[in-house]
């Protein structure tokens, strides 16, 4: 059945209207308890990852369906003298479940988009606008600062539970991308969005859109 391109842009504006809200696509694992305080980090009463312009923090993750990504984010903390300016997240386009992004500054085409994100004083999950179509395959998404105008400093909590073996990954000067340890788990690095719907669906969303549309115009006129 061939659709036009006006019902596929209709039918997509009004799934991905205000109106349908997003889910999680993407998950490492479950976050434990917020609005720990960074003397709780020095204390080692709850462990993080740093996240600031010498150390980027992220996860590989799979999709299986198409996906049209609306924000991503995780548990945070900003450093006590943090300014205000933030951090970045980057979503990227891997090449397989081992790849790494290509360029340590993100200035190569596998980003697909960045957002600025700020850290909540005390730690809170937190996110960042950012859309971006998705095919089926491997991304990284990774957080860090000194990029895109940004400057803060703080880290990412890790006091959730992974769900299953996550493949997280880590950025420094002089090292370049990397496998973190096996220490360095239980982050919670999320995505949001939307699945998009088989084509046959959006047919049906754009022929919806298109009646109503019809009909609005005919009251109008017998107004």
């Amino acid at each position: 059945m061939c659709i036009s391109k006006f019902a596929v842009a209709l039918g997509m504006a009004i799934f991905s209207s205000g109106h349908v809200y997003a889910e999680v696509i993407y998950q490492s694992g479950s976050f434990g308890e917020t609005g720990i305080s960074w003397q709780a980090l020095l204390d080692e009463i709850v462990f993080s990852t740093g996240v600031e312009s010498n150390v980027f923090s992220g996860v590989r993750f799979e999709i299986e369906k198409p996906i049209l990504v609306t924000k991503i984010g995780g548990h945070f903390i900003g450093h006590p003298l943090n300014p205000s300016n933030g951090f970045f997240g980057a979503l990227i386009q891997l090449e397989n479940k081992t790849d790494f992004p290509d360029s340590g500054n993100l200035s190569t085409a596998d980003v697909l988009g960045v957002t600025t994100i700020t850290f909540p004083e005390t730690s809170g999950v937190v996110f960042g606008d950012l859309t971006a179509m998705l095919d089926p395959g491997w991304y990284a998404m990774v957080f860090g600062s000194g990029l895109f105008g940004t400057s803060a400093v703080g880290s990412a909590i890790r006091n959730g539970i992974d769900d299953g073996l996550q493949s997280y990954i880590a950025w420094q000067p002089g090292v370049g991308w990397f496998e973190m340890s096996s220490s360095f788990v239980n982050h919670y690095f999320v995505v949001e969005g939307h699945i998009i719907p088989e084509p046959s669906t959006i047919s049906l969303l754009g022929t919806c859109g298109i009646v109503l549309l019809l009909k609005h115009r005919r009251m109008i006129r017998e107004q």
